[in-house]
């Protein structure tokens, strides 16, 4: 699993998710599977997250 930054190509919501390789990742705004990733040079870890992506309560 890993923590990505996304961004929809509809409606150009920023998000992040925590994502198994291959998963389809679809916009939480507007529910579009038309999204890109994309690269923030930043670093997911114990401390550094803020509990805001739909699929988890926080990072461990």
């Amino acid at each position: 699993m890993a923590l990505i930054d996304f961004k929809c190509k509809e409606c150009g919501h920023e998000f992040f998710e925590i994502v198994n390789s291959g998963e389809k990742v679809t916009c939480p705004k507007c529910k579009s599977d038309n999204v890109e990733r994309v690269y923030k040079g930043k670093f997911y870890g114990k401390g550094n997250c803020s509990g805001g992506c739909s699929t988890c309560s926080g990072c461990h």
